[in-house]
């Protein structure tokens, strides 16, 4: 459903105008003043703004610098006055307004202005082709993968993200729940919020009472506990105009579960110590590596809570049944990598990915899921010529004293540390081909911390 933000500071004309857009299927913010309307622009992105020219606290063309760019680079503004001259116009034309609407406004002209408002499941073919490319080439924002089950994901992140309605993802660790949350965050319309993180595990490790869970959930007011000299806000309010991300969700008691699921209900919730409710203006997001059916029969998770949050569910699949998005994983990091060497400036390099490699990505079942491959094809790259052939480069060439690829350094007791210490680099850069990056590595130090002791060895 497309979004509407009214700004007007006569109650009467807003509450008509909110009824009309409304009644021609969007859904509908309002506001009373420019400092309204930027608040509510910290909370949505619009497709279209609807702007009374005078209010109360400036110009409405004051807004426009605030507005948020569209893909297009064009948001559709339309301007409503009561007494439009030739400067008002040249001015608002300057600033790249859509239209303007002479007060009273005339309706069948404003519902012609809003059909022309595109709708976000309108997408442009050029963005649909884009995306397609992207896809093919196994990319999905932060995500990566081209196989059948992530592109299922994929496909399931696209239809929830527009969506205000809670989302449970449910994997085995390291299938890249938080990533996916992120990703969710960031296609939707409170992108422009706070995106808070919190592990429930925290819960059984650090708190000791369901007092202070509350607390942390809700925030509390003062006086309401010990230390508590002032209000604070909790999880709920901290992540508010953005998305809660609540991880390991089996982990939260079953008290703060039926807490967190009236909320949702309600969307409200009760600071501890205080009297009145709290408007809930977060997405809340949950996580869980165990089987959501065998937390419920093992009491973990509330059934309620699980049937509430199983409505808009999403399945993350370990990455042994994502055929060679293992391979394009450590294409991505090795890509990642050399951007990084590249962009400090101290070394330039282009490394790649092997046959070996490939195969071994292929051949493996990865229990670890997406994590593995990224802590393992880092330590390869690192212990790795320009191709980076073995997940197992790192076994051969080592650090601290052991081999390295075949080669030795004996050293005579007594020789000054000094002298051991240049005979140790120059062995090093002579066994990985003078790749100093990789030498600096295996030696422990920095890049540039190697570079001032050559200069120093060519000095002296």
């Amino acid at each position: 459903m497309p979004h509407a933000l009214i700004v007007e500071d006569d109650p009467n004309s807003l509450s008509g105008l909110s009824a009309i857009v409304a009644a021609d299927g969007f859904s509908v913010d309002t506001a009373a003043s420019l400092a309204e309307a930027r608040a509510a622009l910290t909370r949505f992105i619009p497709d279209v703004v609807l702007i009374d020219l005078n209010l109360p606290d400036g110009s409405g063309l004051d807004l426009l610098p605030n507005l948020p760019a569209q893909p297009d680079g064009v948001l559709p503004v339309i301007v409503m006055t009561g007494n439009a001259t030739v400067e008002s116009a040249i001015e608002g034309l300057r600033h790249g307004i859509w239209d303007y609407l002479l007060k009273p406004v005339n309706i069948p002209r404003l519902r012609s202005l809003l059909a022309r408002i595109p709708r976000p499941y309108e997408l442009t073919e050029e963005v649909q082709a884009l995306r397609a490319t992207l896809r093919q080439l196994g990319r999905f924002g932060p995500l990566i993968g081209r196989s059948d089950a992530i592109a299922h994901v994929y496909d399931s992140i696209e239809r929830l993200a527009p969506t205000e309605t809670a989302v449970l993802l449910c994997g085995e660790a390291g299938t890249g729940k938080e990533v996916a949350a992120r990703t969710l965050h960031e296609m939707s319309r409170r992108r422009k919020g706070p995106f808070v993180v919190f592990d429930c595990r925290a819960f059984a490790r650090e708190l000791g009472s369901e007092r202070s869970l509350d607390s942390l959930l809700f925030g509390h007011e003062a006086g309401s506990q010990a230390g508590a000299e002032r209000r604070e806000a909790g999880l709920f309010e901290q992540a508010s105009g953005g998305t809660l991300f609540l991880d390991e969700i089996v982990e939260l008691p079953l008290g703060q579960q039926e807490a967190l699921l009236r909320a949702l209900d309600s969307q409200t919730y009760m600071r501890v110590g205080g009297t009145s409710q709290v408007g809930m203006d977060c997405r809340v997001i949950a996580a869980t590596r165990k089987p959501p059916r065998d937390a419920v029969a093992d009491g973990m998770l509330r059934e309620d809570l699980w049937l509430r949050l199983d409505a808009a569910s999403i399945a993350l699949p370990p990455l042994r049944e994502r055929d060679d998005d293992a391979v394009l994983l450590a294409e991505a990091l090795v890509d990642d990598l050399n951007r990084e060497i590249n962009a400090s400036g101290l070394a330039t390099v282009n490394k790649r990915i092997g046959p070996g490699l490939v195969r071994e990505c292929l051949g493996y079942d990865w229990p670890g899921n997406v994590r593995e491959p990224q802590e393992r094809v880092r330590r390869a790259y690192n212990a790795s010529g320009e191709i980076v052939d073995t997940l197992r480069a790192d076994e051969t060439a080592s650090v601290g004293g052991r081999r390295l690829n075949g080669g030795s350094v004996q050293v005579t007791v007594g020789t000054p540390l000094s002298d051991v210490e240049d005979l140790l680099i120059r062995a090093t850069l002579d066994a990985v081909g003078g790749t100093r990056h990789r030498a600096a590595t295996l030696l422990g130090i920095s890049p540039k911390t190697l570079y001032n002791k050559l200069q120093r060895m060519k000095l002296s």
